[in-house]
Parts: structure tokens; C-alpha cells; sequence
């Protein structure tokens, strides 16, 4: 069961909803599924699969699956929606159109090709990347630089439009690849550097293992980094749904503005 009470609050307003929407449902570990159906029908008190509640789950299985630490395919696959004791009674729709891809209808067949396992691959099963998507490498600092250029060109006659701040973006697979870019592309912003350091301590640290220079290198999933380096009009993104009302939502992207000691204007 989920560890909270059924008389508790949340108990309250789950028993009270029409319909749950869970989002990115192909990572999520089949059990997680099981369970907060389990959960649903105790609380409702009702025996029907999530208590009777309509739940809609949404995702892509071309995507990530659950995250089986040095797991088999079998256990990756054995671990995934489709291997869920409720699968067979769920109703299945397909969607059949990319919205999000109406601009660029080349790149939107290449990605459905490979997520459906067509795009030809070579004897070790990698499949060739079109040069039109490649950047040429040399060395690691001109090419980060060249991709910057790519995807942000003429940034500094464009530092003030949000249009053009929010359709671009380079992602990486690691953190440490993300905070080398950022501070790279801090630089290219004009004008002062503005710096925010976070406050760390250990709770219940009576022995002082956890020394605050150890805290402060840190870097875990979801946090910004100990030294938070911004300029104006250079782009962030919020990290918590801070009023979903009004559109402040995790993954919001905003432009500085101003700054303050403990308030950033964007």
C-alpha cells in the first residue's frame, strides 16, 4: 500500500476525484501501478480495478522503460506496463499524429522509425545519424562551441526575445555536461554575473561527518548547483510547480530580468 493514511487528507480528496491522469506511465515499474491500484480500492472501498476511478495513463513506449539496475531485457520488460495484472482490461488508443513535429516532418519519421526498430542498423546494431543532424567534432571545447552557435545563433541580437529563448534548448545526458554547457553559455550573455550559492547543512549531523564543502559539491537530480551563475535576459527553468493557476509549472522556462539578494525578477 502507499504509505499514507486513508482518513488522511490526501485519502479525502483521492476519494473525492473523478479522474486520474498519469503521465510518462511506460517508466513507471508495473508494481508502482499495482500498488496505487491496491491503495485506491481500500480507500474508496470498492473493488473495482483503482477503486472505480477512470484513470488515464499516457506515454510512448519508443521511450525510456523502467530503470532495472543492471537489468536483463527480460527484467526491463517484466518490469513495465504491459506486464501489469491490469493491462488486459485496459482500453488502448493510439495516437497517430506528432503535433510537436508539424515543422520538421523529416526528423519526426526518422525518430518513428527508429522507436519502431525500421531504421537500418549496422552488424553491431547502431543505426547511422544523418549528417544534417550531426555537429562535426574536433575537439571537445570548438565543438560544444560550434553547437552552441547552431542552436543559438545571433544570441546576442535575440537576448531579449522570449520567442526565441523559449523554442531553443541542448540537452545532455549528464549533469556534469549540462553545467559545463550553462556556464559556457553564461558567458555569451552581456553585461554582470549574478551568483546564488545555496545554504547546505546535514540534519541530525551531531558528529559533523558531513562537512559543508562536501555538501556543496553535490550535485543531485533535480536541484540547481551550489552556485547558481545567471545574468539578465539569459533563460531558466522552474523547477517547482510554484502556482500551476497562473502557469508557474515545473519545467516553465522564464528570462531574468533583475535581480535581488533573495528574488529573481524573470
Amino acid at each position: 500500500m502507499c504509505s499514507f493514511r486513508k482518513q488522511s487528507g490526501l485519502g479525502d480528496f483521492l476519494r473525492a476525484v473523478k479522474l486520474i491522469i498519469w503521465d510518462e506511465a511506460p517508466m513507471a515499474k508495473r508494481w508502482a501501478i499495482e500498488t496505487f491500484d491496491r491503495t485506491m480500492q481500500d480507500i474508496v472501498g470498492d473493488k473495482q480495478p483503482f477503486g472505480g476511478k477512470v484513470v488515464v495513463f499516457g506515454g510512448d513506449f519508443r521511450q525510456v522503460l523502467p530503470v532495472v539496475p543492471k537489468g536483463t531485457i527480460h527484467q526491463t520488460i517484466n518490469a513495465s506496463l504491459v506486464k501489469c495484472d491490469l493491462w488486459p482490461i485496459m482500453e488502448k488508443f493510439n495516437l497517430s499524429e506528432n503535433i510537436r513535429a508539424r515543422s520538421d516532418p523529416k526528423f519526426s519519421e526518422f525518430l518513428l522509425r527508429v522507436g519502431n526498430g525500421e531504421e537500418p542498423t549496422n552488424e553491431e546494431g547502431n543505426i547511422h545519424i544523418p549528417k544534417e543532424m550531426v555537429v562535426p567534432y574536433d575537439t571537445d571545447e570548438t565543438s560544444e562551441q560550434r553547437l552552441i552557435d547552431l542552436i543559438f545563433p545571433s544570441l546576442d541580437e535575440n537576448r531579449y526575445s522570449i520567442d526565441y529563448m523559449s523554442k531553443r534548448a541542448i540537452l545532455a545526458p549528464k549533469n556534469e555536461d549540462v553545467d559545463k554547457l550553462n556556464n559556457k553559455m553564461i558567458k555569451q550573455f552581456q553585461g554582470r554575473e549574478r551568483i546564488y550559492a545555496s545554504f547546505d547543512e546535514a540534519i541530525d549531523d551531531t558528529h559533523n561527518y558531513y562537512t559543508e564543502e562536501f555538501l556543496n559539491s553535490m550535485n543531485p537530480n533535480g536541484m540547481p548547483p551550489h552556485k547558481l551563475i545567471l545574468k539578465k535576459n539569459c533563460p531558466i527553468m522552474l523547477l517547482r510547480n510554484l502556482d500551476p493557476a497562473d502557469g508557474m509549472c515545473n519545467g516553465m522556462r522564464l528570462l531574468c530580468r533583475d535581480f535581488k539578494d533573495n528574488i529573481i525578477h524573470a
